[in-house]
């Protein structure tokens, strides 16, 4: 079934079924146990039910087209591995999986995208990107940028990569509020987060349906048909993130064949790694003990972040 032809009924419909049918599968048929239990199917059917329909009405408003789902990249996988080459001429194989692909074909190349879906609250921060915490989507985004996608032939130009939440949100307002503005509300809760590629004609590709602000994808068009305020970058802006996360990529595999396994987790503003580490008692990180010390990173605002990156690709060597 083509995603384009999907209607909301037969969604909620067929992925409560779905949801029944797997839930059915768990020992003991844990979820029927108790009222707490069958809330959180409930709830469970709502979230997948409305997070489908939306990514339908996603791909209904974009001349993008899905290439595949949870696509894996590896030795024996439709995608090659990540190889990523050290300066000691040994090599580091990442392998994985790719949540979703979108491509659309133009004359100068195929136009490729990573979707990741999330069920928690994901924002996409430059700065993070910079200090090596968020490198997942450019990774992915690097090695079809490479190597390719598939059996598509010519350039393959990266159009973006972004998160989806998978939610049901509740939305404040009175009983009284229309159908109609609700889901466009709902649409607003759900839009996307991540970076797009600086291109006014390609952004109105991604949301053939955008007056202003998108309600799907970060990005605004004002009515100049300029680009507005929007998560957006050039051609040559990705080319520096790429190198430079391929940098870190680097440091990380050196890292690993040197052996070392300093405990030295970052701290930035308020927050840390340690809080959500399952090997908190095996490392037993304290800052009262001798040489346990955080690593300090600084949030960046976007446009410092360019600079930097800028700054690195003109001394003409990683950072």
């Amino acid at each position: 079934m083509s995603w384009r032809k999907l209607e909301k009924e037969w969604c909620l419909q067929t992925v409560a079924q779905l949801v029944e049918e797997l839930l059915a599968e768990l020992p003991g048929n844990a979820l029927n146990s108790s009222k707490r239990y069958k809330y959180i199917a409930e709830r469970l059917k709502k979230v997948a039910g409305r997070s489908v329909w939306v990514i339908a009405q996603h791909i209904g408003r974009s001349k993008f087209e899905p290439l595949g789902h949870e696509l894996g990249f590896g030795a024996n996988d439709k995608l090659p591995p990540i190889t990523i080459e050290l300066k000691s001429g040994e090599k580091i194989i990442l392998n994985g999986r790719i949540d979703r692909i979108d491509t659309m074909k133009t004359g100068e190349g195929t136009y490729v995208r990573i979707i990741d879906y999330k069920s928690g609250s994901k924002k996409f921060k430059l700065s993070d990107v910079y200090h090596g915490l968020q490198i997942q989507l450019i990774t992915y985004l690097d090695a079809l940028w490479e190597k390719g996608v598939g059996d598509i032939e010519g350039p393959v130009i990266p159009a973006g990569m972004l998160y989806f939440k998978l939610d049901d949100p509740m939305i404040r307002g009175s009983r009284e509020s229309d159908t109609e503005k609700i889901e466009k509300e709902i649409m607003k809760q759900l839009k996307m987060k991540g970076l797009v590629l600086s291109n006014v004609e390609l952004i109105k590709n991604m949301d053939e349906l955008i007056d202003g602000d998108s309600d799907i994808i970060p990005a605004r068009i004002n009515k100049d048909q300029t680009l507005g305020r929007s998560s957006a970058a050039s051609l040559e802006q990705f080319e520096q993130l790429r190198r430079h996360v391929k940098s870190i990529l680097t440091k990380l595999g050196e890292e690993i064949i040197d052996g070392s396994i300093s405990i030295t987790p970052y701290k930035k503003n308020k927050a840390i790694p340690c809080s959500y580490c399952n090997y908190m008692s095996i490392c037993q990180f304290d800052t009262r003990l001798k040489g346990n010390k955080y690593r300090s990173l600084q949030d960046k605002k976007d446009n410092e972040v360019w600079e930097m990156l800028g700054a690195d690709s003109g001394q003409g060597g990683d950072k």
